[in-house]
């Protein structure tokens, strides 16, 4: 008994040292990186390519929601003409001889002007100031005349009567786009994260499958080398022996594939994660959760309010609405009034041109009347509000998609953390039971198919625990992006969106 006691300890010795030595070639004697779940995650929000693809969407949405904001304010332009030189002949009327004949004639044009405007988004109208300066010289052989004409203010409004108020729309629709874009960064990042513990899982179990094959590999091998010598003594049969050297060749292939997926679990992280593909990695597996139970109505409470897809249903309705009344305003008459009063003058220099300003009173009234149209505005406004009908029942349909999914992650998550106990629980018997089974046949007292029985199920239970935490904080980071709310601080992703991103997204460099 002391004998196989001493060769049980070389043999698990042995097996140690190997790992050991496999663990070390496969680091190449390099640093290794440690990162754990949430490591990889800050990574991977940080500096990844999908993290740089998320910001800059953003950046598009705001600056478009700056360039809005900035249509509000006072806008100032300058126009001008500063040459304009004409040689041509142009019809004249001669008094003398009560006729009209094509002579020469050579101008020179010159005009510039400043004119602020300013929306009023209630009415949809532009209040407007200018003022302008133009000069006109004659070339002409009869008449080498010039003139200033100049307008130094006029006040004025415009204002469309029965018209689309496209302003009215566009402050509905605009802060909205807005604020569903800040959010869809937040959910573009929770997607990073839910994508980060795909990979970190896939990564982990390729990882645990080759320790294992490795340990299998080596737990066949030993078996092998007591089977050949319980053969010798006629203690197992020959299909026993052959059974253990099969199992060695089958180990050894099973080492070769998991070698693979092994080597395709780290390319994909590590391409994720934007580091060099010669990183030896290593991940830590997260503990056991201790989340408490999620309630699924205030998860869906949360997915409602803030979920950017609720605010893109809001824009989708909104938008939708919009083009069925423009298309109804549109059906009828439309005028357009504009007002304006100032002062003007024209004189032969120009000092002359700002004396003795002349009062300036500008009305103009524009119609636009459709008298036939052969149904055309009636099947544009047909087509839009059944456009509007569809859009209404597309969101409700999407509406009632996201409650049913967060309603079952929920409920798929709640009963994870009971499954990750129980496969615990089933992993440590299953390594005793494999223990026990091995020193039973080293001694004689269990044959082969026990021991090959043990070993798969030591392996299915190992590979089941792996699944049990991936499938728990798969559905956890899931349960983040729909419903953008961090369970573990109790707040709204959206409350520390200006703290963590500022009103711009400071990482906006790919790091390479």
């Amino acid at each position: 008994m002391k004998n196989i006691n001493r060769y049980i300890a070389s043999l698990l010795v042995a097996i140690c040292a190997m790992v050991s030595v496999v663990c070390s070639a496969q680091s190449g004697g390099k640093d290794v990186l440690k990162l754990t779940l949430g490591d990889a995650i800050s990574l991977a929000t940080d500096s990844s390519l999908a993290a740089f693809r998320a910001r800059h969407t953003y950046l598009v949405s705001y600056w478009q929601f700056r360039t809005y904001k900035a249509q509000d304010l006072p806008q100032l332009s300058l126009t001008s003409t500063p040459v304009s030189y004409n040689q041509n002949y142009v019809q004249r009327y001669i008094a003398e001889t009560n006729s009209e004949e094509y002579r020469s004639q050579q101008t020179l044009n010159s005009s510039i002007g400043l004119e602020v405007t300013q929306r009023v988004r209630v009415l949809g109208g532009t209040f407007f100031i200018n003022s302008d300066l133009s000069f006109y010289k004659n070339f002409s052989a009869e008449e080498n005349e010039q003139q200033f004409s100049s307008t130094p203010i006029s006040i004025g409004y415009s204002q469309p009567l029965f018209g689309f108020n496209e302003f009215k729309w566009s402050k509905k629709i605009e802060p909205l786009k807005y604020e569903a874009a800040k959010r869809t960064l937040l959910y573009d990042m929770e997607t990073i994260a839910e994508n980060v513990t795909r990979l970190f899982f896939s990564y982990v179990s390729s990882r645990v499958a080759y320790d294992m094959a490795t340990t299998d590999l080596s737990n066949a091998d030993s078996l092998t080398a007591i089977g050949r010598q319980k053969y010798q003594i006629a203690s197992i049969s020959k299909a026993d022996l052959l059974t253990l050297e099969l199992d060695v060749i089958n180990a050894r292939n099973k080492l070769e594939n998991a070698k693979i997926s092994l080597s395709r679990a780290r390319f994909d992280i590590l391409s994720y994660l934007g580091l060099p593909e010669d990183t030896a990695l290593e991940l830590e597996l997260p503990d056991v959760p201790t989340q408490s139970v999620i309630d699924p109505q205030m998860a869906l409470r949360n997915a409602m309010s803030n979920n950017p897809e609720i605010l893109d249903m809001k824009r989708r309705e909104l938008e939708a609405e919009s083009s069925m009344q423009r298309t109804k305003v549109e059906s009828r008459f439309s005028a357009n009034l504009t007002a304006a009063v100032g002062f003007n003058q024209a004189a032969y220099d120009f000092t002359g041109a700002y004396k003795n300003l002349n009062r300036q009173d500008r009305v103009y009234l524009s119609l636009n009347i459709p008298l036939v149209d052969w149904g055309v505005a009636r099947g544009k406004y047909n087509m839009a509000r059944s456009n509007y009908d569809m859009t209404k029942v597309s969101i409700e349909q999407d509406r009632i998609s996201l409650e049913q999914d967060v309603i079952m992650t929920v409920e798929d998550f709640n009963i994870q953390q009971g499954l990750i106990n129980s496969a615990k629980q089933a992993l440590e018997l299953a390594k005793d039971a494999y223990n026990n089974t091995m020193q039973r046949f080293i001694i004689g007292q269990a044959d082969v198919n026990a021991i090959s029985l043990s070993l798969q199920r030591q392996n299915t239970a190992q590979e089941a625990y792996i699944n049990a935490l991936r499938n728990y904080w798969l559905s956890y980071a899931k349960i983040r992006r729909l419903t953008l709310y961090d369970y573990a601080a109790g707040r709204s992703l959206s409350e520390s969106f200006d703290r963590v991103y500022g009103v711009v997204p400071a990482r906006t460099r790919l790091v390479k």
